[in-house]
């Protein structure tokens, strides 16, 4: 028995999106399992304002040059988004890409992405963290994350997609 799972992650900074989505289609060419992305809004090697592509979008375009990889951030910053909508984008791209979808969350150490977008400081989102992963094990209810309400839109009726038992396909329904 061998549950060895071996993953790649591209970065998505400083390339160009059909050299960024080649790579992905040769991880997958090549027989890895996973690929991620990161998600950052500045570049974290080198020059800070080099260009880098957003994790989330990044995740949904390979999805559709992709067949069998799961894909996934590592790891989703939990202070760059609504909680509630990242579960939205979580479920939606579980659909895109047929159930291949991880969900992996962080409080986002890089404290240079933080002051010039207004964000609370690495710190202060990183104790958010526990209680922002309630929406993404529920759906329609409201609560509170780090002391501020968040309401869950009513939108979050799709559920993940379920891999069906005995078989290696999934099933997504709404």
């Amino acid at each position: 028995m061998n549950d060895l799972r071996l993953g790649i992650l591209l970065w998505n900074q400083a390339t160009e999106w059909p050299a960024y989505e080649d790579g992905a289609r040769r991880v997958e060419e090549l027989g890895y399992d996973h690929l991620w992305a990161w998600d950052h809004l500045h570049p974290i090697f080198g020059d800070p304002d080099q260009p880098i592509f957003e994790g989330w979008m990044s995740l949904a375009g390979w999805a559709k040059v992709t067949t069998r990889i799961r894909l996934g951030l590592l790891v989703g910053a939990i202070p760059f988004r609504n909680p509630g909508l990242v579960a939205k984008m979580a479920t939606t791209l579980d659909h895109i890409s047929g159930g291949r979808a991880i969900l992996g969350l962080g409080g986002a150490w890089f404290e240079y992405e933080h002051m010039p977008t207004g964000l609370a400081s690495a710190r202060a989102s990183a104790n958010a963290l526990i209680g922002s992963t309630r929406p993404a094990r529920r759906s329609g209810r409201s609560s509170t994350v780090g002391g501020t309400p968040r309401r869950r839109a009513a939108t979050m009726r799709s559920r993940i997609c379920a891999k069906s038992r005995g078989r290696s396909s999934r099933t997504c329904r709404s």
